[in-house]
């Protein structure tokens, strides 16, 4: 049967996966093999990472430790997408000495936030372990839903006008005003001013006021279609000749589309990096990258950046009129030393921004930004210069650009490794200063020139357009009077029409009272009067109306012209006409004829304009996209409609397409979709999609850049190694559309076709042959394809081997005595490409002419030769020796075997008095003589700055005492003097220098010490700092030294902390009692005496400024296993201000009386004496003061080795097995980790194997039990401790015969038990993990005995070798060892006979 622990891993091809248990937890071990060879492990973590919870922004890492053998690899994997490794992302690391794998975050942002997986592999097992990353975000950030409002004012409705329906802006040219508030919503606070002394804002409170309120609103708006934003990064120019705009987005919607402007003008842009698009965009999860090629003066103005017609960001891009005069050339700089880049700008810039190595650089220690006054002359100094410098180095003016590289030659002397000699600056070139101020004093000139005609060209300008706007003005003028003068005349005519309208009005008021009398006295005689005399007044009422009307659109016309004002046309209109009407009492209702005066105004039916409602139809919210398509790739095109019932039509060059095998046309919701599946040339073309009469276009362009198969990529990227003289071969496969450029590289040079060098270049593979190869022809062999698509490249190692160099010196002593000569040299520079086999040494005795040949002494570079004479003096040759021949010889200098007793050095000679014509010393004689008397002194000066030493006396003129006068002094100058001691060998080591002094006369005392202050301060120490006094010619002399003095503030005498003055200006004082109060002082010193003291203004608390409490352990256990009965101990190394107060709780609760803690200065320990297991648990520690406090746990747990289990028993349940069972180990129920082993041992063999391990029950069953075999079994109890003693079973044996038996049946009748197949246990249904195993099964009875078939999806399954097919006695199972999306599907199994046939039928669902 097959076990059910060999499961759920992704292995290679044929290898298990066993389950195993790690001792850390949360630590997942899968075994590939069934058993591990001898002295070979699994990885498994001895330190797991720990989740992280972190601020955004912040440096995070993750360290994980691992062991196996052979050394495992060590990988990490996050859950929701890729790990992204760049410096400025994401780093892999390794500590060759605490052997920890670290995984680090620069700078971490939100989308850092993820579970991460961190992998341990070797060809026998793999190690999983999980941890999480939490992110704190900051910043910008809307998470909450804005209440919309029930009614819209005039002013949101214009706001939402203002924007297409398909988000865009309305497509015009930006207004100034508005492209100012764009750039302050923007802009950071500390560029306010400039940008308001930019563009003459005066009003800086009121432009405050505004822009807040605008802010509130876009905040608002922006809200509805972001939910986060934040990193906007303003326009920037790289080295590259383009422009980028960064900023980080979370988006409610993904769909969301989004646009970028310039200057309020849409452009258009591609996702793809392109050269023939101006524009790309590129999204890499969060952040938007927006990118802008092949710069030119065209490309300033305001750029800005939309989503779902919402303006998100701004920033505007200056490209100033400037190029380079002198561009910065390549520096070849020494290690240790300095490096200068140097270049002249055409016109003033106020900075560069200089780059190194794609980063931007900043002024600093180890980089120096200078501009000259003219600020036409930039340089860079790169400081103190190591190998990690060397790179290109690149600035950049506006949309210029220019690189170079930075070479720095490592130092060949190993004496200077590390140590800092004398500064060396190393410009570009040899060039000086004044070749650059020459140039730039020229450019200046043609600079000023240019503006000076500038300036004239303005004033000309401005004088012509003066000239045009005064010609404009008069013209203005006349036209003014022209119509001032049509006016009035037209008034004065309106006049005179008024006046002959009220005569009329005035007639007809007499007529119609007349009538009226007459009406009233006349007889019905005269009726016939009355009625011609009212029609004649209604024929005279007609004439005025006539007039009246002329008159109101004359008075019309000029008030409309005065005040442009409708009401004022209305109210004339409607107040003439009533006013006419009640004069003449016509033409109202009866019961206001002629009684009533008041005026009634009109009332408008209806709305002023018709409301009407148009319906638009279909329109695009997002159209149709050019699309790159790759050959043998798939390619899609999509747009979005405003109406989800729209059908449209696509077009490819005019002719309509649909679905067929190679495209697939679909649609979903508004969104419409033309997928082609395998791109091929014929694919390329003008693709159009028509629906409602709208249409869209786009291109697909297909490309063949060349490209490689990973096979073969693979194969091409092993090592070649060759012997000198040999020849090597590189062959690679490609495909891609011709034209094709093919260029091989050789450590980055390009090869041609010459006697030693061959190309074969056929179709679809290239080869180069190289011959006669020799040593310096290893290196990195690069293969370059390219054609109009794009460049591939591939590369590969060449090592060709040869003899080495010679050993290089200089050779290092290590001993040299009478008795033997022991010494080191360096390995040979160049090895040859083999490893060193040995070194081969021949001996001289300097004064004979004969070599002694040592022999090999082996690959170490170092000898001892104890076959020496004492005193006699011996030269060396070495050679190297390797499989590839025998180096050239390197020699040694002479080495003498024992020396001289010299005596030892004196003391440094001290200065007794200095005066301008004489210096006097003494010193104190050596303590090692040399066995000898000390005959004399011999006594050196040199001045200060010379590296001469000169003799004070000559060798026969000894100094016979232990001082001298020395007289030979010029006045002025600074010396410093050294003596050695002289013996019978002769003068020994001399002494160290002595002080500097001046040879003149004694000086005055210096004064005070300036800006005497306190920089650090802890508990017991205290850090001062001082400047030097001022040196007043003939009051004060310069200071030589100083002098440190403190008093406690109880005391009254100071007492002084250094013995000897100082020459620094600082010091700490150590020794101080916590929380006291002192009083300090500063004495300034020099060969006058002391000066005045310098004391602080206030006393000092001896106690270190406040910090929150951290732990300073760069490791500590979160799991410790601990032996019963012995002690557990746990320290913890912290810092904190001031003391912190600390506690221990166990699972959460005060640790018990037991356990002892013991606090001490940054430190605690925890102590348990004789550890029991009811002593497990949880550990915190919690450190806390008034700052802060920090905690940490740890995991302890204490057991003991297992008490053995119980007696084994063996049973035989199936033929073939023995099943072994035991009592538990009475340590079960107290160790949740406790286990259990199983070894065999049969007759045959003697040793002892297991055969079973991490067993948590108390049965094991043992396969392949032979008969005639003895067997015996032992368990083992297991735990973190290690194993109990054995508890073994008795004997177990099967004989091989059986004893023969006769039986007298009686006569029976035939009984047929024939039958037809059937099916007793069915099959059932199954749903497996993808990657898991599965196992059907079903029973069958029926005879003669059925043949069995098992299908899937109608195909035999009986000869696959993937499926496990099993029958045994009716019991018929088949097992698919992994499950994978292809095993999906209906299984059948069919038993056939000759009386008959049966099927049985289930379904497999896969899970993924």
């Amino acid at each position: 049967m097959w076990k059910k622990s060999k499961v759920t891993d992704q292995t290679a091809a044929g290898q298990a996966g066993i389950k195993k248990k790690s001792k850390v937890p949360g630590v997942m071990i899968t075994q590939f093999v069934e058993e591990l060879p001898e002295g070979m492990t699994t990885p498994d973590f001895t330190r797991k990472p720990i989740a992280l919870t972190i601020q955004e922004g912040k440096f995070g890492f993750f360290k994980a430790i691992v062991v196996g053998t052979p050394t495992p690899t060590v990988t990490w994997s996050r859950a929701n997408g890729e790990i992204h490794f760049h410096p400025d992302m994401c780093q892999q690391k390794y500590d060759e000495v605490s052997h920890e794998h670290t995984i680090e975050f620069p700078k971490i942002s939100p989308d850092d936030a993820d579970t991460y997986k961190c992998f341990a592999t070797n060809e026998y097992g793999r190690a999983i372990c999980t941890v999480v990353l939490n992110v704190i975000a900051v910043g910008f950030s809307k998470t909450k839903e804005f209440q919309k409002q029930s009614e819209e004012d005039v002013t949101d409705l214009r706001k939402k006008l203002k924007n297409n329906p398909d988000g865009t802006r309305e497509q015009k040219p930006m207004e100034p005003e508005e492209k100012i508030w764009e750039i302050l919503l923007s802009a950071d606070k500390k560029d306010y001013e400039r940008i308001c002394v930019e563009y003459g804002i005066t009003d800086f409170r009121h432009m405050l006021k505004k822009l807040n309120a605008m802010k509130k609103e876009r905040d608002e708006e922006i809200a509805e279609f972001v939910s986060h934003i934040g990193k906007l990064k303003p326009i920037e120019v790289d080295d590259k000749d383009c422009a980028t705009i960064e900023l980080e987005m979370d988006l409610k919607d993904p769909s969301s589309k989004v646009f970028l402007y310039k200057n309020g003008v849409m452009v258009p842009f591609t996702t793809e990096d392109s050269e023939e698009m101006k524009h790309s965009l590129k999204q890499v999860g969060k952040k938007f990258i927006f990118k802008i090629g092949k710069l030119s003066s065209e490309d300033a103005g305001l750029y800005s950046v939309d989503v779902g017609g919402v303006n998100v960001f701004s920033t505007e891009f200056k490209v100033p009129n400037v190029d380079f005069a002198v561009k910065i050339q390549e520096v070849k700089a020494e290690e240790r030393g300095d490096a200068l880049f140097q270049c002249v700008l055409t016109a003033p810039l106020n900075e560069l921004k200089w780059l190194g190595k794609s980063t931007p650089l900043t002024n600093g220690e180890k980089f120096e930004i200078t501009v000259s006054e003219d600020k036409l002359i930039h340089k860079l100094i790169v400081r103190d210069c190591m190998p990690l410098d060397a790179g290109i180095y690149a600035a950049v003016a506006g949309i210029k650009s220019c690189n170079a590289w930075l070479i720095v030659e490592a130092d060949k002397d190993p004496a200077n490794k590390g140590k800092k000699a004398t500064r060396k600056t190393t410009m570009a070139g040899g060039g000086n200063d004044e070749d650059l101020i020459r140039i730039a004093k020229e450019q200046q000139e043609k600079y000023q020139k240019e503006m000076e005609e500038k300036m004239e060209a303005a004033k000309k300008a401005q004088a012509e357009r003066e000239v045009t706007e005064a010609a404009a003005r008069a013209q203005a003028e006349a036209a003014k009077k022209a119509a001032a003068e049509e006016k009035a005349a037209a008034m004065a005519a309106a006049k005179l029409e008024v006046l002959e309208v009220l005569e009329v009005l005035e007639v007809l008021k007499g007529l119609v009272v007349q009538a009226v009398q007459a009406e009233q006295a006349v007889q019905a005689v005269q009726a016939v009067q009355v009625v011609q005399a009212v029609q004649a007044v209604l024929g005279l009422m007609e004439l005025a109306l006539a007039k009246v009307q002329v008159l109101v659109k004359a008075l019309e016309l000029v008030l409309v012209v005065q005040a442009g004002k409708v009401e004022e046309k209305m109210e004339l209109e409607l107040g003439v006409e009533l006013e006419l009407k009640v004069e003449l009492g016509v033409g109202l209702e009866p019961e206001l004829q002629l009684e009533g005066k008041q005026k009634k105004k009109r009332v408008r039916d209806g709305p002023l304009v018709p409301d009407t409602v148009i319906d638009p139809g279909v329109h695009f919210h997002a159209g149709l996209s050019d699309c790159k398509a790759i050959v043998g790739e798939a390619a899609e095109l999509e747009c979005k409609v405003s109406r989800e019932d729209c059908e449209g039509i696509w077009y490819k060059d005019g002719d309509e397409i649909k679905s067929s095998e190679g495209i697939t046309i679909s649609k979903e919701g508004t969104f419409h979709r033309l997928k082609i599946h395998k791109v091929t040339e014929e694919f390329a073309g003008k693709y159009k999609f028509e629906a409602d009469g709208r249409k869209t276009e786009s291109l697909i362009i297909v490309e063949d850049p060349p490209r490689f198969s990973t096979e073969d990529l693979e194969a091409f990227k092993i090592t070649s190694t060759v012997k000198k003289g040999q020849k090597a071969t590189f062959k690679l496969p490609y495909v891609g559309r011709e034209p094709i450029k093919i260029q091989w590289y050789l450590d980055g040079e390009e090869l041609s076709e010459e006697t030693n060098i061959k190309f074969d270049h056929s179709e679809g593979c290239t080869c180069l042959f190289l011959t006669k190869l020799q040593r310096k022809d290893s290196g990195e062999v690069k293969l370059k394809l390219k054609n109009e698509f794009g460049t591939v490249e591939a590369f590969s190692q060449l090592v060709v081997m040869d003899k080495p160099t010679p050993p290089m010196g200089p050779l290092e002593i290590v001993e040299a005595s009478s008795s033997a000569l022991e010494f080191k040299w360096r390995a040979p520079k160049d090895s040859g490409g083999c490893k060193i086999g040995n070194y081969i040494l021949e001996r001289n005795q300097v004064g004979r002419n004969t070599w002694k040949k040592v022999g090999p002494i082996g690959p170490e570079a170092k000898y001892r030769d104890t076959d020496v004479d004492h005193g006699r003096r011996y030269c060396y040759r070495i050679r190297v020796e390797t499989e590839m021949g025998t180096s050239e010889l390197m020699e040694t200098e002479d080495i003498q075997a024992g020396t001289k007793a010299y005596p030892g050095p004196p003391s440094a000679p001290k200065v007794i008095s200095a005066f301008k014509d004489c210096i006097n010393l003494s010193w104190s004689p050596p303590s090692d003589t040399g066995g000898t008397n000390i005959l004399g002194y011999k006594l050196e000066k040199r001045k200060k700055g010379s590296n001469l030493w000169g003799a004070v006396n000559t060798p026969d003129d000894m100094i016979k005492g232990k001082g001298v006068g020395v007289k030979d002094v010029v006045e002025g100058m600074e010396y410093e003097f050294r003596v050695s001691a002289i013996n019978n060998s002769g003068a020994g080591e001399f002494s160290t220098p002595s002080e500097f002094v001046f040879a003149r006369d004694p000086k005055k005392p210096p004064g005070k010490v300036i800006d005497f202050k306190v920089t650090d301060s802890t508990y017991t120490t205290l850090s001062l700092s001082w400047t030097k006094p001022k040196d007043i010619e003939g009051v004060e002399d310069e200071a030589k030294g100083y002098f440190v003095e403190i008093r406690p503030a109880e005391n009254t005498e100071w007492d002084r902390c250094n013995a000897n003055a100082i020459t620094l200006n600082f010091y700490t004082v150590k020794g101080l009692k916590s929380m006291a109060m002192y009083w300090v002082r500063v004495i300034a010193t020099n060969d006058g005496g002391q000066g005045e003291s310098q004391e602080l203004d206030n006393y000092i608390l001896a106690m270190p400024p406040p910090v929150r409490p951290r732990f300073t352990d760069a490791k500590m256990k979160s799991f410790m296993v601990v032996r019963a009965g012995n002690s557990a101990r746990f320290n913890i190394n912290f810092e904190a201000s001031p003391w912190p107060e600390v506690i221990w709780l166990k699972d959460g609760v005060p640790v018990s009386k037991k356990v002892t803690i013991s606090n001490s200065e940054g430190t605690s320990q925890l102590l348990i004496p004789s550890a029991e297991r009811r002593d497990t648990g949880i550990y915190t520690i919690i450190v806390k003061n008034i700052v802060g406090q920090e905690s940490f746990s740890t995991e302890i747990r204490v057991t003991d080795e297992p008490k053995p289990p119980g007696p084994v028993e063996t049973d035989e349940n199936v033929p073939g097995t023995v099943t072994v069972s035991w009592t538990a180990s009475p340590d079960e129920k107290r160790d949740d980790r406790l286990h259990y082993m199983v070894t065999k041992r049969d007759s045959t063999k003697t040793a002892w194997h297991t055969i079973g391990d991490h067993i948590f029950n108390n049965r094991f069953t043992v396969c392949n039990i032979m008969p005639g075999r003895e067997y015996q079994f032992r368990v083992y109890a297991k735990n973190d401790m290690g194993a109990s003693k054995p508890s073994e079973s008795q004997k177990w044996l099967i004989p091989t015969k059986k004893e023969k038996f006769t039986m007298n049946m009686p006569e029976t009748k035939a009984c047929n038990l024939q039958c037809p197949p059937k099916f007793i246990v069915p099959l059932k249904m199954h749903t497996a993990p993808q990657g898991y195993e599965c196992y059907m099964s079903c029973a069958i009875k029926g005879d003669p005995t059925p043949h069995v078939t098992w299908l899937r999806n109608s195909i035999s399954l009986n000869t696959n070798t993937n499926y496990f097919i099993s029958n045994t006695c009716g019991v018929c199972s088949l097992l698919i060892l992994r499950v994978g999306p292809k095993d999906f599907g209906e299984y059948k199994v069919v038993a056939e006979s000759s009386l008959g046939r049966a099927e049985c039928s289930t379904k497999l669902t896969v899970r993924e």
